[in-house]
């Protein structure tokens, strides 16, 4: 089985990208995925846009099937009563699966007093918190949760873009040294990736497109480096299985 654990859907205002469903359904057939973890674009900073792009994907994962799930995507600097008003409705209504921080176009350092209520609410929900590295830095540089992984051990934290290849060591510490550290390493270089296999293992990444469109570049990464049957399942699947809770 094969899961994306990162995937778009709508139109983002920062980077002026677009992605709709019958995109993600079309890639995720001709390739062989069997489904996603959906979350928003960045959209507009308004908590209506918000609750409104969140509708659409839930009503997008009941249609696709059984094996796509939402993660939600709120702005860290909302009134912290709404942020954990429309994370509560996500996961416990709409059965979302995790909560994202995008540092670079929510402009909030994942270290700071805002991002650390995500981390508390997330704790509450029992959910991880995916957090976009790499672009954006200071901000998206991995080293920023450095401290943050450690007062929150309790939370799972998946490093989107596993700090990109200019940052990749950074991520690759995190997860080297703290137990709830997990990298999701898509558009990076197929050496890194081999340097992450090989430094904490299969159990500790998982693929993902980001969009849909790269998929097929980011399977063959893994094909390419791993030979053995199951360790190809755990990182096309079994991880974010794992991590996510997800109900398969």
């Amino acid at each position: 089985m094969i899961i994306d654990a990162h995937a778009h859907l709508g139109h983002d205002y920062v980077f002026d990208e677009d992605s709709n469903e019958q995109e993600l359904l079309e890639y995720y057939r001709q390739f062989g995925i069997a489904g996603a973890i959906v979350q928003p674009f960045i959209n507009r900073p308004y908590l209506e846009d918000t609750r409104e792009i969140h509708d659409r994907i839930h009503a997008f994962c009941k249609k696709a099937g059984r094996y796509f799930w939402g993660m939600a995507s709120i702005n860290p600097h909302f009134r912290p009563a709404d942020y954990e008003k429309e994370a509560e409705r996500c996961v416990r209504k709409l059965g979302y699966v995790a909560l994202k921080i995008t540092p670079i176009a929510h402009a909030a350092h994942p270290a700071n007093e805002d991002c650390r209520f995500v981390y508390e609410v997330a704790g509450k929900l029992k959910v991880p918190v995916m957090i976009h590295t790499g672009m954006g830095i200071p901000f998206a540089d991995p080293a920023s949760l450095l401290e943050v992984v450690g007062d929150f051990k309790d939370v799972k934290f998946v490093i989107a873009h596993a700090g990109s290849d200019m940052f990749f060591q950074q991520a690759l510490y995190l997860a080297r040294h703290f137990d709830n550290v997990y990298l999701e390493p898509s558009w990076i270089n197929i050496m890194n990736i081999r340097k992450a296999l090989e430094t904490v293992g299969p159990t500790k990444l998982m693929f993902s497109s980001d969009q849909a469109i790269n998929a097929p570049v980011e399977l063959v990464k893994y094909r390419t480096l791993i030979q053995d049957p199951q360790q190809l399942e755990r990182v096309l699947s079994g991880t974010a299985i794992e991590v996510f809770n997800l109900q398969v």
